[in-house]
C-alpha cells in the first residue's frame, strides 16, 4: 500500500473542536479532552498508509452525502468519514457518538 497525504477539511476540524469544546467545557473534563482530541488525530494520521486497505462504507445516507467511495474509520466513539482522491486522504467528517453504524 502506497503512502497518501491526509487532509482534513474544515468541517471535520470544526467537528473535533466541538467534541473536544464539549468534553472539556460540558463535562468538565479538560485532560480528557486533550487525550481523546490527540488520539482522534493518531488515528487520522494513520491513514496515510492504511486509509486504502479499509472498505468503503455502504451505508446509504453516507454514500449520499460524500460519494459512493466513501470509506469510515472509529476511534472510540467517533467516526472518521473519508475519501481517496488521487494520491489524498481527505476527511470529510468527524461524527460523534452511535450516529454512524
Amino acid at each position: 500500500m502506497k503512502k497518501r497525504k491526509v487532509c482534513i477539511t474544515p468541517e471535520a476540524l470544526r467537528d473535533i473542536e466541538r467534541l473536544y469544546d464539549y468534553i472539556a467545557y460540558e463535562l468538565l473534563e479538560p485532560f480528557t479532552a486533550q487525550k481523546y482530541s490527540e488520539g482522534v488525530f493518531d488515528a487520522i494520521k494513520e491513514l496515510h498508509r492504511l486509509g486504502e486497505a479499509l472498505a468503503v462504507n455502504q451505508r446509504e445516507y453516507l454514500q449520499r452525502f460524500y460519494g459512493p467511495d466513501v470509506r469510515t474509520t472509529n476511534y472510540k466513539k467517533v467516526t472518521i468519514v473519508f475519501n481517496i482522491v488521487g494520491n489524498v486522504i481527505l476527511i470529510r467528517r468527524v461524527i460523534a457518538g452511535g450516529l454512524v453504524r
